[in-house]
């Protein structure tokens, strides 16, 4: 109606005088045809003045007549009322068009499509046209190139007329993309067909013709796993230079690059990505983990009457039980050497924030005498970060079992903790209070067989418990300087100590880095590709885990001991060695859900700390990353690596595959998922209540019928194989890197 002709009129005229920058969003418009019309004359304004409107989008009108420009005789008088008039223009225009929507809508399809190929020709210079998309052409776009939007996805941004958009792979592909941004991720797609057409040369075999070979029409990455964001300068063959973006990802070091058709759009494609990929470690509810359960989780909330909100859905069943888990490893044991202690640590962490609430020590110390609290509480002061000795796997038959902890508070004075040394001498204890009576010793020359050794692995008759510590000799003895160490065995009767070798987070970062490099490296000497690939030491540091963890499997089954690894905090190579090693002792692991389990025990409730290692919600050299940027590693990726080493030796053996382990891979930085998010059972629990407001990842994986393994053997024996062999066997993992 009129009024409201003369409100868009209003609209029009304060647009071009304020010179509103968020009705101005580039090459295709975000806003209604009168904000896309504001937008126009804004850029025939700037024309009027002899300017690029590409090259000066970020200049206000009403600064105009303060700069120099080439036509002086243009006053901000006549800009404003050539907008008024541009303005009056549109009105009438908008009357005409009343009559005649009718016919109007059966052409509009046509229109659009035909507007938005002139709009996105590729050229080597870009030419801001504003062409008017409503949200169901731009939906319709992303419906044919993308596809279904995942639960609580929303688009934020939409930008046309992208340029010179390359990836990891270095080759950059030629025609218009677009760049759709939603709250999980970017996603880069092709408005154009290319320039050249690949085609399969007529007489080459086609499995020759690798996909690597081919094209992408599309290319995303998800938002959280944005490691950093960089400007850069673009320069054409003809000289002219083009405001560009560097996106570096976490995962794999992946890049994606392109132009934008303005420096405004650069601006802003780059303020988005900042706000949404680093909310912060406080802010981490701003996930899309959390953003696609948000309008399940804001029904289900109920008000009591105190006031108090509290959310009702209800959350995805843990994979790993305690109670189960341990009574399915040791409930059948008569009499059995292990205790339950439920309520030590249930209330409120207070015995160790990053140990799940119930944990298990030996039978000798119950949890209903006030001195096993006094004992517990005593070790835990004494190891670092209060991580004492706990369980983690029983045989189920004897006193063979692997425990976990971390370095003792020793420190270059040799302190000792006598509630400590008990707690270790109660182990042993108990332990052997279940020894089997039929172990059989394996001969010298089966031993060599196995282990490709001739000595190292003999066992004195007085040895009851076996320490392994994960770390080099020379780490663990400079941690002695911070008053840390490791023990002395002369203060634990009964134990021998070794030292397994394995690289801290920040050798394993660098190595990943070395390596990522290498894999994205178009242009490397091939003929001495696996000598570059050694030099990176990743394949080195993959032998030194599964190492450690057969030595685990090789002391607790042929020795029948209790044996208690630990590295600095007990967290990272701990984590590593005590899962691969169980993967080696218990079929059950091996398969889906035992391996769901597996993880949630040792890396989730025990404390792997995953929001520091992967940098969810931060990102490196950004304010909100801070000092934890020395702390990202890629541990669990390696864990992964090697857990595929050992699917790929013994297919059969695994009901998961490599494509299970490839696609947990992708979701270690994507959080699309909450499982992985966070650093302790408590903050998971109590804190963010994880299983509540996210969705979960295995139900996920559950639901790929690839990831699969069709011809899985259940087996109930242990999958120790020769030691050289499995060492020999290490090679680099194609699909992941």
């Amino acid at each position: 109606g009129p009024d409201q002709l003369d409100a868009n009129k209003a609209v029009v005229v304060k647009a071009a005088e304020e010179d509103d920058d968020t009705s101005w969003n580039g090459t295709i418009s975000f806003m209604d045809p009168l904000t896309a019309a504001a937008a126009s004359m804004k850029s025939e304004a700037y024309i009027a003045h002899g300017k690029r409107p590409s090259m000066i989008s970020m200049k206000s009108i009403h600064n105009l007549e303060e700069e120099k420009v080439e036509n002086p005789t243009v006053s901000m008088s006549q800009v404003r009322a050539t907008a008024s008039s541009f303005a009056t223009s549109i009105s009438s225009f908008a009357q005409m068009a009343a009559t005649t929507v009718a016919q109007a809508a059966t052409d509009a399809a046509e229109q659009t499509a035909n507007a938005l190929d002139d709009a996105t020709k590729p050229t080597e210079v870009p030419r801001l046209v504003p062409v008017e998309l409503d949200q169901t052409q731009k939906d319709a776009l992303i419906k044919h190139n993308v596809g279904n939007m995942l639960q609580g996805e929303r688009v934020i941004m939409f930008l046309a007329n992208l340029l010179n958009v390359s990836d990891s792979s270095g080759y950059e592909y030629s025609g218009s993309w677009i760049c759709c941004m939603t709250f999980y991720r970017l996603i880069l797609f092709r408005s154009s067909p290319p320039e050249e057409e690949e085609h399969i040369p007529t007489d080459w075999d086609e499995d020759c013709w690798t996909s690597q070979m081919k094209r992408p029409t599309m290319i995303q990455m998800p938002l959280a796993s944005v490691e950093r964001v960089e400007k850069f300068i673009y320069t054409t063959s003809e000289k002219t230079n083009l405001m560009g973006l560097a996106i570096f990802g976490k995962d794999n070091f992946r890049e994606i690059r392109f132009t934008a058709p303005s420096y405004d759009d650069t601006s802003r494609i780059l303020k988005t990505i900042q706000s949404y990929s680093y909310p912060g470690r406080q802010n981490l509810g701003y996930l899309f983990a959390f953003e696609s359960k948000r309008v399940d989780v804001m029904n289900s909330v109920v008000i009591d009457s105190t006031g108090k909100k509290s959310i009702t859905l209800p959350p995805t069943p843990k994979r790993f039980d305690p109670m189960q888990e341990f009574r399915r490893q040791f409930g059948h044991m008569n009499p059995c050497p292990w205790n339950l202690y439920k309520q030590i640590n249930s209330k409120d962490y207070s015995l160790c924030s990053s140990y799940p609430a119930i944990l298990v020590g030996p039978v000798t110390l119950p949890e209903e005498q006030q001195d096993t609290w006094h004992v517990l509480r005593q070790s835990s002061a004494f190891r670092s970060e209060e991580r004492l000795p706990v369980l983690t796997w029983s045989s189920g038959k004897d006193g063979a079992s692997i425990w976990r902890s971390s370095q003792p508070r020793v420190g270059l004075q040799g302190n000792r903790s006598q509630g400590d040394e008990y707690y270790i001498y109660s182990i042993m204890e108990s332990a052997a209070l279940a020894k089997s009576k039929n172990i059989v010793t394996p001969s010298k020359q089966s031993i060599q067989k196995l282990t490709g050794k001739a000595e190292g692995y003999e066992l004195g008759s007085d040895i009851q418990m076996k320490i392994l510590d994960l770390r080099p000799r020379t780490s663990a003895f400079a941690n002695r300087t911070q008053g840390y160490g490791y023990e002395n065995t002369t203060n634990y009767p009964g134990t021998t100590l070794q030292f397994c070798n394995i690289a801290n987070i920040h050798a394993v970062q660098d190595a990943y880095t070395k390596l990522s490099k290498l894999c994205h490296d178009p242009i490397v000497d091939d003929t001495t590709w696996a000598s570059l690939i050694e030099d990176t030491k990743w394949l080195t540091l993959i032998r030194m885990i599964l190492s450690a963890a057969w030595e685990t499997a090789f002391w607790v089954h042929l020795h029948r001991l209790p044996v208690l690894l630990h590295c600095s905090h007990g967290w990272d190579r701990t984590s590593q060695v005590v899962s691969i090693a169980q993967l080696l002792l218990d079929p059950y692991y091996r398969s889906i859900e035992g391996f769901e389990c597996l993880i949630e025990k040792d890396f989730l409730s025990f404390g792997h700390p995953f929001h520091t290692r992967c940098g969810h919600g931060d990102g490196r050299g950004m304010e909100q990353g801070g000092d934890a940027n020395d702390q990202i590693s890629p541990i669990f990726i390696q864990f992964l690596d090697c857990v595929w080493q050992l699917v790929k030796l013994f297919p059969e053996k695994f009901e998961f595959n490599g494509m299970y382990l490839l696609v947990l891979s992708e979701h270690v930085y994507s959080c699309r998922f909450g499982t992985l998010m966070c650093d302790t059972e408590y903050e998971r629990e109590v804190e963010a209540g994880i299983r509540q407001r996210t969705h979960c990842l295995w139900d996920f994986l559950e639901s790929i019928p690839q990831c699969k393994n069709p011809n899985y053997k259940p087996s109930s024996k242990v999958l120790l194989m020769p030691l050289p062999m499995l060492l020999r066997s290490v090679e680099l993992w194609v699909d992941r890197h």
